[in-house]
């Protein structure tokens, strides 16, 4: 062959090769900036918990004294849980006190106020003003909704189980009038600290002072209710005679930041002013200026250093997924999801989206489904189906808040629209998911007269952030243009080593489950194709393998009978897998791939090769344990409408076989 022949193969060879190897190398770039950026937007300003508690084995409850404090927690309960990262949480709250108090301090705990849910004015506007709303005429408007009632009476549980000390009410604690603050707030354990305003019932007091390991401390409280009073003229004479009976002195105070510097200036005698919200921990002078952070995100630490040398420091603690959960407050908030699950007027909140766009105000504008958009759009359905918005309501369902409006109106199509997602109904469970018409728009015209003037064919930027706010998708208006191609219709099917590594950017593990027939050869393949894929992710992806067959529904209750495809003998096998996935996890998948080679040698072979208990594992089989996990099963593929093995499904969506067959060349059914 002549050397310009070759040189010809060679160059095109080349070229062939160049597009794959470009496009791997820029979905790979892709991925690694969209984890970069979400990985710093999600980063907290704080120090770990355990960070803290360490700092404080250098010190004793003697030397340093210690005020905890939070603020502007406005009726959040815990994280939304929408990425990995997340801080806050009462029932982390409650463990972080806890862990503080066993290392042998008995901190103050204070709240500087703001403590009541608030609301987005353009969503109370959108109540008011906008059409085809669902739920508007059941919330009325000069009313307090019933879920944020709940919300907050939750909140003030929580604060006399952690045994607050002391709360200065905000005036925009005043936002469900003067009865909840004269009635409500003043009935609780803990006392209302109000220096600058009279007595607003017999739990209010002008001054709290403890005695701390010895030294005394004077806390004062200025609130935002007092704020007509903006030349404090209540601290000139009190100050002075407080100094004379205390060691420390601190201000919790909701009133604003120019007026609080002012009294930082003028009274250089306070050591510390603690205010709501976010902000620089900062020096007037001698005065500490710190912040207790805002949504429950931190626990706020003022260190009073007794001898002197450290003088007066504040920090943050961070409540990460690092800080396990408290029982007790745990259950109180289980008690609320309970209480929401069971009652349709607290369902009735939650986000209105789209407010502002022309069809979803369209009073001829209705939903459909996604379903409906596949007779003509099957390539876009398609892409659809792999993508995280197919499986956006199973997260919600893996948490336990399918029911829970504020968390809903992301994670469904149309909700709160009259045709739209309505939680517990089941004519409405089509529109589950973030489908078609989150992003087009409500497709009733569109589907019987096909215009471009009644679908949105081209998405805007502002559609996405609807939902992908900073609060719930930090750094997303970053990364915008690198996750919007995993919606892009005309994109090329995605692997589904992509669908994974797209999902465990979520919050959730992806759950993957594959659906087989022990017996059937082509289960056998997919699991040597898929086994040890799977294995490479460890504990990132949550895998069950899950087993086709009946449960005859005349046999009785103590003598179950189950049929599958390839008879007894794969009813036994299947349950001997299961029993082997529970009493060996660690040595299950090594069994499944000895199991391919030699699915038609005793089982034992493959058994004493990997070193399972023969006999253990026969008592197994028998075991209601077992026999209720193969039901589960069989009741699981039945609610999916699984029949053929194998079968992939990845967050309840079946995955389409050309994303991950390989060399499996068939199917049993």
């Amino acid at each position: 062959m002549k050397k310009k022949h070759i040189l010809w193969i060679l160059l095109l060879t080349a070229l062939m090769a160049t597009p794959p190897i470009y496009q791997r190398f820029s979905e790979a770039r892709r991925l690694k900036q969209i984890k970069t950026v979400k990985h710093e937007a999600s980063q907290i300003n704080a120090i770990p918990l355990n960070k803290f508690l360490a700092s404080l084995k250098a010190t004793t409850p003697e030397k340093t004294l210690l005020l905890l404090y939070t603020g502007s927690t406005h009726g959040h309960l815990e994280p939304c849980g929408c990425f990995i990262g997340q801080s806050g949480g009462l029932p982390r709250r409650a463990t972080a006190l806890a862990s503080i108090r066993a290392h042998g301090f008995s901190p103050l705990l204070v709240d500087i106020g703001g403590v009541l849910p608030t609301k987005d004015p353009k969503m109370k506007e959108s109540i008011l003003t906008s059409p085809n709303d669902a739920v508007a005429e059941t919330l009325p408007i000069n009313a307090v909704p019933p879920l944020d009632q709940l919300r907050t009476q939750k909140v003030l549980e929580s604060m006399q189980l952690l045994k607050y000390d002391a709360l200065v009410p905000d005036k925009a604690d005043m936002i469900w009038g003067e009865d909840f603050l004269t009635g409500t707030l003043a009935r609780q354990a803990f006392p209302l600290l109000t220096t600058n305003v009279e007595r607003l019932g017999r739990k209010t007091q002008s001054v709290l002072m403890k005695t701390l390991g010895g030294e005394k401390v004077a806390v004062l409280g200025l609130s935002s209710l007092g704020l007509e009073d903006t030349t404090l003229t209540a601290l000139d004479p009190l100050l002075p005679e407080i100094q004379k009976q205390v060691d420390f002195i601190v201000i919790l105070s909701n009133l604003p930041p120019e007026v609080n510097r002012t009294i930082a200036e003028k009274y250089q005698s306070v050591s510390a002013i603690l205010s709501p919200g976010t902000g620089e921990t900062e020096n007037v002078g001698n005065v500490l200026f710190a912040y207790s952070g805002a949504n429950g995100e931190t626990l706020g630490a003022l260190l009073l250093n007794v001898e002197g040398t450290l003088g007066v420091s504040a920090q943050q603690i961070a409540l990460t997924e690092d800080v396990e959960d408290d029982t007790q407050i745990r259950e109180l908030l289980q008690d609320f999801y309970t209480q929401v699950a069971n009652d349709p007027q607290l369902q009735a909140g939650g986000e209105r989206l789209f407010s502002d766009e022309a069809l979803e105000q369209d009073t001829r504008s209705g939903y459909v489904g996604s379903q409906a958009c596949a007779t003509c759009h099957r390539k876009e359905f398609d892409q659809w189906a792999h993508t995280s918005h197919a499986t956006a309501f199973n997260t919600l369902l893996t948490v336990g808040k399918q029911f829970y409006p504020e968390c809903v109106s992301c994670h469904v199509t149309g909700f709160r629209y009259e045709t739209g997602y309505q939680i517990g109904k089941e004519e409405k469970e089509h529109l589950a998911d973030v489908g078609c018409e989150t992003c087009h728009g409500p497709g009733k015209q569109h589907i019987t007269t096909p215009l471009t003037t009644n679908i949105r064919g081209e998405v805007k930027n502002q559609v996405c952030l609807e939902c992908h706010t900073p609060s719930h998708s930090p750094g997303f208006d970053e990364i915008l243009e690198y996750v919007r191609l995993e919606v892009d219709h005309s994109r090329t099917d995605p692997s589904l080593k992509e669908i994974l590594e797209q999902r465990m950017r979520g919050p959730m593990k992806p759950q993957v489950e594959l659906f087989v027939m022990s017996f059937c050869p082509f289960a056998v393949q997919a699991e040597e194709e898929l086994l040890p894929f799977i294995a490479k992710y460890g504990e990132a992806v949550d895998f069950n393998l899950r087993f086709i067959a009946n449960l005859l529904e005349e046999t009785a209750a103590d003598n179950k009978k189950y049929t599958s495809l390839h008879g007894e003998t794969e009813v036994i096998e299947n349950l001997r897998q299961i029993a082997i996935s529970q009493l060996y996890p660690d040595r299950f998948f090594d069994y499944l791939l000895c199991r391919a080679k030699h699915l038609k040698s005793a089982w034992t072979r493959c058994a004493e090769k990997v070193g399972l208990d023969i006999e253990r594992v026969n008592q197994e089989i028998e075991s209601e344990r077992t026999k209720a996990l193969f039901e589960d099963d069989i009741h699981r593929a039945t609610a999916l409408g699984i029949k053929s093995s194998p079968t992939l499904v990845v967050d309840g969506k079946v995955i389409s076989d050309s994303l991950w067959r390989g060399k499996v060349s068939g199917i049993c059914r």
